[in-house]
Parts: structure tokens; sequence; C-alpha cells
């Protein structure tokens, strides 16, 4: 098959958009919008150029209001749906079996993200469920577009970024750097977003996915076996299984770390295959040497240092990270239930949703997530903890509460915020991307 080779000539012209205005130079309506940035905009005009930096003219720049977004966090299944909802392509499109409530949610979604009242940070989890998926494409333009180029850090970069808060709480330091949704995500949340942004089309290793698929399945297989345990143990109490789970923690890292130095040491002396993953540090060994770190840079001596960490990691303040307190609780919830009588096993996804809900609802104003995830949420005393971060909890079965919260945003938005997004963007902007699947294959 021929190919046909195609020149594209592109010019300042073309970056220069409306709303356009009176050039001050040339009189025409053609002072448009040159580049939109975090807190400015520049204009330039379409027809005469002004103004031209080889003409030593003064550029054009507009400070705008600042921000302040709601962070909102959205599931994969979310992302899933609304895909199904908008891509021709996908067979549950195709068959008309996708719920109208996703079109809804969209264009509600779509429009505050333009308005710049919220985005929708993505994450490694979306990254990875997403590689699992029949349509990936799809999926990763739908998370990537109401996430504005902003991305949570991987889900073990920010649990450790907690722990070594709690440490630092356990000696005592002072001016403790806060950890926020600013500390923990890439790129500016409060950032005007400009009207262009760049994707790229990463090669994706069939390894990556079938070692995903693999690790996805070894765990839901390991909760079965848990599941099973907790349906036979009904002597014991939701307290008895929060405390277990806490505790749980620092033995785990233990043994990651413990199995990781084993690996490192038969690889390094050729007792087994090479694996550049034997040399890779894993997250606990990575975590381990941080904490001795901190320890030295905070007095102790290298002969106490083992006893330290030991003596850290049994601590209530290591305990009371929020990730190991709100994983805790999920699993202790869920543990009560199958206690209670529940026969049926969690989802395969299980493991996946206690990750994302323990690591980032701390620094969501609201997260959109599964029924039986939220469910064990509004359940005491899981209730009192989430109410501490005032995360606002949606999945199906409150739709309509998540449909008036979205409302609710608009609404409270000011005058002088609307009139400054038809300012830089035209009086069209907020309108929904129906058509961001257009001529896509």
């Amino acid at each position: 098959m021929n190919q046909k080779d195609e020149t594209f000539r592109i010019s300042m012209r073309d970056f220069i958009n409306g709303p356009y205005i009176k050039c001050p130079k040339c009189g025409k309506m053609s002072f448009g919008i040159l580049g939109i940035y975090d807190h400015q905009y520049s204009r330039r005009c379409r027809d005469c150029y002004y103004p031209h930096p080889s003409k030593n003219e003064s550029s054009v720049v507009v400070q705008l209001p600042s921000l302040n977004k709601k962070v909102i966090y959205l599931d994969q299944l979310c992302i899933s749906e609304i895909t199904k909802f908008l891509n021709p392509l996908t067979k549950a499109h195709q068959a008309g079996k996708v719920d109208h409530f996703w079109g809804v949610l969209f264009g509600k979604l779509d429009e505050l993200v333009k308005l710049q009242l919220i985005v929708c940070p993505d994450s490694d989890f979306h990254k990875h469920e997403s590689l699992l998926a029949p349509f990936y494409d799809g999926l990763k333009r739908i998370y990537e577009h109401l996430s504005g180029g902003v991305s949570f850090y991987d889900y073990e970069t920010i649990q450790r970024f907690q722990i070594l808060r709690q440490l630092r709480k356990w000696l005592k330091e002072e001016d403790i750097r806060e950890l926020n949704v600013h500390t923990i995500t890439e790129g500016n949340i409060n950032a005007w977003q400009d009207r262009i942004y760049f994707s790229m089309q990463g090669y994706q290793s069939q390894d990556l996915i079938d070692e995903i698929r693999s690790n996805r399945e070894k765990v839901a297989d390991g909760i079965e076996k848990i599941f099973n345990r907790w349906q036979m143990e009904k002597n014991k109490d939701f307290s008895y299984w929060y405390s277990e789970e806490r505790d749980a923690h620092a033995r785990l890292l233990a043994s990651q770390h413990v199995q990781y130095m084993k690996n490192f040491l038969s690889a390094a002396f050729g007792l087994i295959p090479f694996h550049v993953g034997h040399f890779l540090h894993d997250m606990a060994s990575t975590l381990f040497f941080e904490i001795k770190e901190c320890l030295q840079k905070s007095g102790i001596i290298e002969d106490q240092l083992s006893e330290k960490l030991q003596e850290f990691l049994l601590s209530e303040d290591f305990k009371n990270a929020p990730h190991i307190v709100i994983s805790s609780m999920l699993h202790a919830a869920m543990a009560r239930r199958a206690a209670l009588g529940r026969k049926r096993f969690p989802t395969r996804g299980y493991m996946t949703d206690v990750h994302i809900i323990s690591t980032l609802l701390p620094y969501c104003d609201a997260m959109f997530i599964d029924n039986e995830s939220r469910s064990l949420l509004c359940e005491e005393p899981l209730n009192v903890e989430v109410a501490r971060y005032k995360t606002r909890l949606f999945s199906i079965s409150n739709r309509d509460e998540c449909l008036h919260f979205l409302d609710e945003i608009k609404f409270q938005a000011s005058e002088d915020h609307c009139r400054a997004i038809r300012e830089v963007y035209g009086d069209d902007w907020p309108k929904p991307y129906w058509e961001i699947f257009q001529g896509k294959t």
C-alpha cells in the first residue's frame, strides 16, 4: 500500500485563537489569545502580529485571578463507562448498553474542568487498569482529558511520604512539612489550562501487561483465602481485625525487604539467574534506607539504627499513617461482613480499590468509587475517619447526590470568575466535548 507524504506548514497565526478584541496597532478585531499560562495569558494580533518580538514591542500579558479547584478522583469504572458512552467503536456503545447517567456525568465534569473549577487527576491505577482493557487508547484519552495534565504520584511514593512524615512526628521534629494534594501530584492543580495539551503514545510492553494481570490474579486468590479465614472466625470483632491489620504492615515491609536482600545477594554472587529487578530497590528497601537516613540526621549513631528502625515500625506513629489506618479499617469492615455471614468473595479488583482509597482519599474533595467500597466507608467507625478529611464519597448508589454536588460547584462560581472565563476562552468554551472520539479509530 502506497503512502502519500504530506507536509503541514504551521505558523504563529495558527496558535492565535479567539476571543478576539480590537488590535491596538492595526485596529482590526484580530487581537486574540496567543497562550494561556498558569496565572496569566498573552495576546497577539492574528493579522499584524503585534506585539512582534523582532520589533522590540513589549508583550501584552494579562494576569488572571487565583484559582481554588476542587480535586475529584474518578475510579476506573467511571472512566470505563464514560468511554463506552462516548466512543462509538466500543461494543457496549454499539449495543446500546451504556447507562445515560455516564453521559450526564461526563457533561458536568467536562464543563467544570473547562470552567477551571475542578480537576480530576489521573493515577498509576488508571494506567495499569487501562492496559488490561480492550480499548486502552480510549480510556487514556478520557482520563487525560479530565486530568488537565495533573497526575498523582504512584501510590507507593505517596505511602512512603506519609510514613516519613510520621517518622518526623515520632522524632518530634519541628516544622514538619505538610503533606497535601499539591505535594503529591505532578502538574499545577490551580493553573489556568491552555487550550492545547500534548499526550505521548508510549510503547505498551506485553510483558508489563502480563505481569499486571498475573499479579492481580495472585492478589485476588490470596484475598479469597483470607476471606475464608474471616468467615470462620466469628468470635472476632472489628477492633481485633483492625489491630491485626495495622500490625501486619510493619511485618509485610520487613519481609519484603528481607526478600529483596536475598534476591540481591543471590544475584550478585551468581547463585540465581541475572534479572535487573534484583538490583532495583523495591518500596520497602527504599523506605528503610530513607528512614535510616532520617535517623542519622537526627543524631542516631550507626550501631543503633536498626534498633531504632524497629522501634519506629512498632510505634503508634507508624501505624497512624493515613493509608495504614484507612486500609486496615476497610479490611476489618470486610472481615466483619464475612463473619456475619457474607458468602460472596470480594471482587477481583478489591485490593486495587483499597490501595486507591487508602492512599488518595485524604487529598481529595470527592471520590467516585464502586458501590461496595462506598458502603464500607459509610459504616462505623469508618465514617468517622472519612469525616476527618471531609471527602465526599459517590458511587452509582448515590448518583443523584454526585450530580447535585457538581451543580453546586458551578453555582458557587463568582461572576468575576465567569467573566474571566469568557475573556480567555470565549462564550462557547464550557460546552462538553461530545466529539472527543470523532474521527478516532
